[in-house]
């Protein structure tokens, strides 16, 4: 945290800018032909026309189609013509701009330009801004299907007075030792309560038919899912890549065992 600005806890559009992004420009005499083929093999969408170092506008998909309409004559050979005739103008933004405030001109325009008109240092488009936000929301997204599928599970798998009495046969000795009353719902139990309650030998018959026949099995898949949701939940850390593998491999097994669930319920 030392190394780092107090603004970098906000979302700024330098965290939302592509790293090493390969910044394509034309010159204004660019036939729009030539650039329809460069930015469909780049699989880009919208590239800043430069004269010199002044940027002139942005040509892109969505300003050709709209140029197209204006044009006086529309049988003109449309790929001979030169990208000049076809840009729009995107707002520039600085790398220190908060992100929010440029969701509407991002939704608007698709896209806008870091830097300035005589220097432009990278763009903005609406992908790389759905691609930050779910980098960023994802986690979250992932335990609270988990969650939220194994309370569902829970409730498929025994009544009010059955919970009950697997809740006191599971967690007694946790909540006497924090001193705190047993939860009674599953909307007042934690996650760590749920897992608890699951895999204990003690109340395991009552869910392996929901959850698969192999308690040690289960125990493993959800063992490991309260401390993450306590990191993600507080902030502690961003999850590495074999932890969102994880996740994503828990919420698939789940939702497998929704499905089973349900399709049990249908052929009855």
């Amino acid at each position: 945290m030392k190394n780092r600005s107090l603004k970098d806890l906000f979302h700024l559009i330098k965290k939302v800018l592509p790293e090493e992004q390969n910044l394509y420009t034309f010159p204004p005499e660019t036939l729009v032909g030539d650039a329809l083929s460069i930015m469909g093999k780049n699989n880009i969408s919208q590239v800043p026309v430069v004269s010199g170092s002044e940027v002139l506008g942005v040509f892109s998909f969505r300003s050709f189609s709209l140029g197209i309409q204006k044009l006086p004559n529309q049988r003109e050979d449309l790929l001979g013509l030169n990208v000049e005739e076809f840009l729009e103008k995107l707002r520039f933004a600085h790398v220190s701009d908060d992100l929010a405030y440029l969701i509407n001109e991002i939704d608007a325009k698709d896209a806008v330009l870091i830097g300035s008109p005589n220097k432009i240092q990278g763009i903005v488009s609406a992908i790389d801004a759905l691609q930050y936000f779910y980098k960023v929301a994802n986690p979250y997204i992932l335990l609270l299907e988990i969650e939220l599928a194994v309370r569902e599970l829970i409730r498929e798998s025994v009544d009010n007075d059955k919970l009950n009495y697997c809740i006191s046969q599971s967690l007694k000795k946790h909540y006497e030792k924090m001193r705190q009353d047993l939860p009674d719902t599953v909307e007042d139990m934690s996650l760590h309560d749920y897992v608890e309650v699951i895999t204990s030998k003690k109340t395991w018959e009552n869910f392996n038919v929901a959850f698969g026949n192999n308690r040690n099995l289960v125990n493993s898949k959800l063992r490991k899912l309260p401390k993450l949701r306590n990191d993600v939940f507080h902030f502690k850390r961003e999850l590495t890549i074999d932890e969102y593998d994880s996740l994503r491999a828990i919420r698939e097994w789940l939702l497998t065992r929704i499905k089973r669930v349900e399709g049990s319920k249908e052929n009855c």
